[in-house]
């Protein structure tokens, strides 16, 4: 009979549907993918293309003059930002709209409404300058040079005063909202610490202070140890469907050693979570030539205690958009899986 499952990490339920069991080829995405061109001559995104995005704000480079061909990897301004510049609001604008989020609020209007312009920035990071490929594609030195070029961004981003969240995300295919066909990596920096983050970290500081240990480390450790839903790991990185995973064929890589910040991975790791990611993504592509997906990083602020000790740990979330939420997902925030992560794992070994 179906399971109710309850993640530790995040305090969500999900549904899983044993009876269902899905399998890759019961979902339309295993079906072949469109066949994409080396260089697409309308695609903005596309050396020889460059003054039809903003001027680039970052890129690696074999010398050449910025915003013209010859580059890896490119970071630009997005040309139509969910953020802006900082010059449309004050600092002080800014803490009055985080005090306005503590719960309960007084009375009156003018605690009920919140709202001054949404400062902050919104980059894209191309992460190649081919048009038809893929993160199951790279090598694994270019994957770790786009992994680099992230944590650097989202250092230079945390350098803003305004800043409080810097969030990392990959959005592929039309069901993934992906408007671009072209791979490439979204930054988006907040000038405050999203709730679901907030989240995440009460729970890691309520774990913390009742054990005096880190719920993800323990929670890797036991995963290792049963070994039901773990596809890969190596003396650093585990890649697991979670036990209640909200979507068919989830995944979440996680670094084996603690670490609250992406933006403090060393070069190795970055490597060693290329070949990890790589890995992985070469098995997604083989099982859904045309999957849709998001892809989203959570990672300790890097303000006050998050430069320390901060209990948290970092980890990336692939989510396959490969079923359509509807009314109880909408309404009630649980999730009906109808592949389990114990079958979702076996297809991974599979291939």
């Amino acid at each position: 009979m179906p399971e109710l499952r309850f993640d530790i990490l995040t305090g969500d339920f999900a549904i899983i549907a044993t009876e269902r069991a899905k399998r890759p080829s019961d979902f339309k995405a295993s079906k072949e993918a469109e066949h994409l061109p080396e260089r697409d001559p309308k695609c903005p995104f596309c050396p020889g293309n460059e003054k039809l995005t903003p001027p680039e704000t970052y890129a690696l480079r074999n010398g050449t003059e910025p915003d013209s061909p010859g580059w890896t990897v490119r970071v630009v301004p997005n040309k139509f930002p969910a953020l802006s510049p900082a010059s449309g609001a004050s600092l002080e604008e800014l803490e009055a709209l985080r005090a306005g989020m503590s719960w309960p609020p007084e009375t009156g209007d003018s605690s009920m409404y919140w709202e001054v312009p949404a400062v902050g920035a919104h980059e894209v990071v191309v992460e190649s300058a081919r048009h038809d490929l893929s993160l199951g594609d790279y090598t694994r030195e270019h994957l770790a040079s786009v992994l680099e070029v992230l944590k650097t961004r989202m250092l230079a981003l945390y350098d803003r005063q305004e800043i409080k969240y810097v969030q990392v995300f990959r959005n592929f295919g039309p069901a993934g909202g992906a408007s671009l066909a072209h791979p490439h990596f979204q930054i988006i920096a907040l000038p405050v610490v999203p709730p679901r983050v907030s989240l995440e970290q009460a729970r890691f500081l309520k774990y913390e202070s009742t054990t005096r240990r880190c719920l993800l480390c323990d929670l890797v450790e036991r995963e290792i140890e049963k070994g039901e839903r773990v596809i890969a790991k190596t003396d650093e990185f585990v890649v697991l469907c979670p036990f209640a995973s909200r979507h068919s064929f989830e995944t979440s890589i996680i670094p084996r050693k603690h670490s609250p910040n992406f933006a403090a991975s060393s070069g190795a790791e970055l490597s060693s979570l290329a070949d990890t990611m790589g890995d992985l993504f070469s098995r997604y592509e083989t099982m859904f030539p045309s999957l849709s997906y998001n892809m989203v990083l959570h990672s300790a602020p890097l303000s006050g205690r998050n430069k320390g000790g901060q209990p948290y740990h970092w980890h990336f979330h692939i989510l396959p958009r490969l079923t359509i939420e509807a009314g109880l997902e909408l309404g009630t925030h649980v999730q009906i899986n109808p592949t389990p992560p114990e079958v979702a794992r076996e297809q991974f070994l599979s291939v």
